[in-house]
């Protein structure tokens, strides 16, 4: 595209300034104009406008915030990877110690022997055999040269077998270290992954404007009242549909049944164990999210859900990828018990990745450590991103 050509200035030119004050007004005119459009915006289209804007300045939040939470899950799993690979490095220091002990040890027997030797010649002396005076000393000289003979020979190998294993460990624990070096370097990176995306979101946020951030804070209000709504709506049609067939099937059994007829089963009720996971949950609600914190001051998703449940003796995963491999799966929102784990992943084509995790308390609710700059909190388990859940006792 070209530039559209300008005609040269003239000075002196006649009706030049009458133009230029035209301009002025024309500009003043536009101007006036638009504001009067933007104070003539009505409240139910300054409503609708700050909604729309909110909704989309939520997602695009909420989009950060899986990110971030993804990247801290795979920081966590490799914090686990180097503590356990720690954990196998001193084991094999004790291994090293020990083959170092037990070659000093076999050096040292074989070295004895090796002295004994110089000095008193091999035990197989003319002068010895010369000695023998009946058969019977012959027998007994010959079986102490068997057995000096077949002690060398342990000797021999013990040193052998001690210099592999010291070998060995030393090669394992090499191994180990560069490991540990792979990970620490992956962390590193993780880590400035992280802080960066934050500091990209606090950007974000920053530039937003008080009027809108008012309105993103009022639209995720709204959002997760009409969660809870809907999730109430459809688990009271699910219980009826649920005891509506329960009763046709204890009618027809009734019916057909020679005997007094068995009751209606009850709904399960949660373990001691989760029901504590629940109650220590509750306890920390109002701290503040911290990613890769697992208490008692602060959390992170799956931080949180792994104290839970270690306060009430039962072991658990530090992240929630890990988490959702345990215990039992449950199919149906309708069918959770409170201290069931809550998961929450986003699709990649083939492949769902869990990036989030939360502890079921009842009536649609869970408890979560939600995401950096907010606290543990109750929340809808209603979510488009959730997965599933899983009974860990």
């Amino acid at each position: 595209m070209h530039a559209a050509r300008r005609s040269p200035r003239r000075r002196g030119l006649p009706g030049a300034r009458p133009i230029t004050g035209l301009l002025l007004v024309t500009g003043l005119l536009l101007a006036g104009t638009a504001a009067n459009l933007a104070q003539a915006e009505t409240p139910a289209q300054r409503i609708a406008r700050l909604r729309t804007q909110a909704a989309k300045v939520q997602a695009t939040i909420q989009r950060m915030n899986d990110r971030v939470e993804s990247l801290v899950e795979q920081y966590n799993a490799n914090q686990e990877a180097l503590q356990a690979t720690l954990g196998r490095e001193r084991d094999t220091r004790r291994r090293l110690d020990d083959a170092r002990k037990r070659l000093g040890t076999a050096e040292g027997v074989l070295g004895e022997r090796i002295r004994a030797i110089y000095i008193d010649g091999p035990v197989t002396n003319l002068e010895q055999l010369l000695q023998v005076r009946s058969i019977g000393d012959a027998l007994t000289m010959a079986h102490y040269q068997q057995s000096a003979t077949d002690a060398d020979v342990r000797a021999i190998q013990n040193v052998q077998q001690s210099r592999q294993k010291l070998t060995s460990a030393a090669a394992t624990l090499a191994s180990q270290q560069r490991q540990q070096e792979k990970i620490q370097a992956d962390l590193r990176a993780q880590r400035r992954d992280i802080d960066h995306r934050l500091a990209q979101q606090r950007s974000y946020l920053d530039r937003l404007g008080a009027e809108v951030k008012r309105a993103v804070a009022e639209e995720q209000r709204r959002q997760e009242q009409l969660r809870r709504e809907a999730l109430a709506r459809r688990l009271a049609a699910e219980r009826a549909a649920r005891e509506k067939a329960a009763q046709e099937a204890a009618a027809a059994e009734q019916a057909q049944a020679t005997s007094t007829p068995t009751s209606t089963p009850t709904s399960s009720s949660p373990t001691s164990a989760a029901e504590q996971a629940v109650a220590f949950a509750r306890a920390q609600l109002g701290k503040p999210y911290e990613w890769g914190a697992t208490g008692p001051d602060s959390y992170d998703c799956s931080g949180l859900t792994m104290a839970a449940y270690q306060s009430a003796g039962v072991s658990i995963p530090r992240t929630s990828a890990e988490q959702w491999t345990i215990g039992t799966h449950i199919r149906r929102m309708v069918d959770l018990l409170p201290g069931d784990l809550v998961f929450y992943a986003y699709d990649l084509g083939d492949a769902a990745t869990i990036h989030h995790v939360g502890i079921y308390i009842g009536d649609g609710m869970m408890i979560e450590a939600p995401h950096t700059g907010g606290v543990v909190q109750t929340a809808s388990i209603n979510r488009p991103d959730y997965f599933g859940a899983t009974r860990p006792t």
